[in-house]
């Protein structure tokens, strides 16, 4: 689902790229480790600050990535066009991600399958796509705060079949990832799972 105005907005400003940068990054990292080399597969990489520190931060030697919005790719061509042939980027779809089984060590989901109608078809396409042994770092937002109705007047977000902390995490391991962390903050999480 594409994000509407107002959440455009959001994601495009230094505030956004900063709490991603200092915070999310560093809890995911905390929680799952580094890559040390590898390659990296972003769902949703808006304009590229994710694709930025998964390379700076956790340690990929490569870097592919997609969003649903063509305007958001073209941000993230110009801001990373710097790491020349590290990094792919292209217009696509978490439900139908264009790559081979097994091919990535680690995918990258920095607060995207909330905005997927079939968020469960995403998990299964994020599980075939890594290695076995291969993680999902992820954070998410939770139905509850999708449901407060000044986030409800203001974004779009799907409607049905949202999810919590623990239905999250039963997702993940119905498809084969295993949850090795999780952290629960309410209106939203984080979690890093392992393709077993």
């Amino acid at each position: 689902m594409l994000l509407n105005k107002v959440e455009k907005l959001l994601m495009n400003n230094p505030v956004r790229g900063a709490v991603q940068r200092h915070y999310e990054a560093r809890r995911l990292r905390h929680m799952g480790g580094i890559m040390a080399g590898g390659r990296a597969l972003e769902i949703g990489c808006g304009r590229g600050v994710g694709v930025e520190i998964i390379l700076d931060r956790f340690g990929a030697d490569t870097v592919d990535a997609f969003d649903l919005d063509a305007d958001m790719v073209r941000r993230a061509q110009a801001r990373l066009a710097r790491f020349g042939d590290r990094v792919s980027l292209w217009t696509g779809d978490a439900t139908a991600i264009p790559a081979d089984d097994d091919t990535y060590d680690a995918v990258f989901d920095f607060g995207i399958i909330h905005h997927i109608p079939d968020w469960r078809a995403a998990l299964r396409e994020v599980h075939r796509v890594l290695r076995p042994g291969g993680l999902l770092y992820a954070d998410e937002i939770y139905e509850k705060f999708l449901r407060h109705p000044l986030v409800r007047a203001l974004l779009a977000h799907p409607g049905d079949d949202r999810f919590d902390h623990a239905r999250f995490a039963r997702a993940l391991e119905g498809v084969g990832l295993h949850v090795v962390a999780s952290y629960d903050e309410g209106h939203f999480g984080f979690f890093v799972a392992r393709k077993v």
